[in-house]
């Protein structure tokens, strides 16, 4: 922390370090602590949530902030670390949550013999670093293949384990010309919420028809209205089809004159989602 001291007519004429007080380096914080940090994010617009320094083991606590969040139409992913091939992490399974392993080796300077040296950090830093790939990319952008900037891994799988991590639902990184994610999945059992992008896909979409349908809030509830507001998220999701997030859509935007006398409008949507290529299939014949 720095201290600033300021003359009376308002320029700066001091800066020092000023150590903060009050607490200790490396101080234990449990599920109280988390939980509550967790809640003061539930009315912001976030993309991606980390629980720093958690794995697979806190699963159920971050679950329960993302079943909230998307009750309050404040939708989102959790990036968690992986205890391993363990089968507790097969108790974790949601299309909103992430599992990464292993951990990885970080530079630091040793003090003592004056050195730089490597030390192993959990998979929860492998997690921060996954959360960070994920958020440089555009929603339609799978993680896998993709490398991670990272100095090394705690634990290099061989192809049974990393068969066996994503069988489990668990982002793998392997070792391949630099780090990369071996499948970007999520936890989820239901397949067609396996993949990231799925969820992230159909998140941005449910922003941006919120976020469309929003300004026509308190407008006439007639054919001219619904016609302008379909037009403003045919707009939107032709940007998605064009940005190749989505294959297609089907959009309708209707009010009986029941829904209309209770100053409803209907908007009804079939999205059909770009899936990222996972593994190429090669079948070779010998003439």
């Amino acid at each position: 922390m720095v201290s600033a001291t300021f003359s009376k007519e308002g320029t700066l004429s001091k800066i020092e370090d000023a150590p903060l007080s009050g607490g200790a380096d490396g101080e234990k914080v449990g599920d109280k602590e988390y939980k509550t940090g967790l809640e003061l994010l539930e009315n912001d617009i976030i993309n991606i949530v980390l629980m720093a320094g958690k794995d697979a083991a806190s699963a159920s606590l971050l679950a329960a902030h993302l079943k909230k969040t998307a009750g309050n139409k404040r939708e989102r992913i959790g990036v968690l670390g992986a205890t391993g091939v363990e089968a507790t992490d097969k108790n974790v399974a949601s299309d909103r949550i992430i599992l990464a392993s292993p951990g990885i080796k970080a530079k630091t300077f040793d003090s003592t013999t004056q050195k730089e040296v490597q030390v192993g950090l959990p998979s929860s830093y492998m997690a921060a670093a996954v959360a960070g790939l994920m958020a440089s990319l555009p929603v339609q952008s799978s993680p896998t293949n993709k490398v991670l900037a990272i100095s090394g891994l705690t634990d290099i799988y061989n192809t049974g384990k990393l068969e066996k991590l994503v069988q489990n639902r668990v982002l793998a990184i392997e070792q391949r010309e630099g780090f990369r994610v071996v499948k970007g999945i999520t936890t989820a059992t239901n397949t067609a919420w396996h993949q990231i992008t799925t969820r992230r896909i159909v998140d941005y979409a449910i922003y941006g028809v919120r976020s469309g349908c929003n300004p026509y809030i308190g407008k006439l509830n007639n054919e001219r209205v619904r016609n302008a507001m379909k037009a403003t998220l045919d707009a939107f999701l032709t940007r998605m089809v064009n940005d190749e997030a989505l294959i297609s859509y089907e959009l309708d935007v209707t009010a009986t004159r029941a829904e209309q006398i209770q100053g409803i409008v209907q908007v009804n949507m079939t999205l059909r989602p770009t899936f990222s290529i996972d593994f190429i299939k090669v079948n070779m014949y010998l003439g």
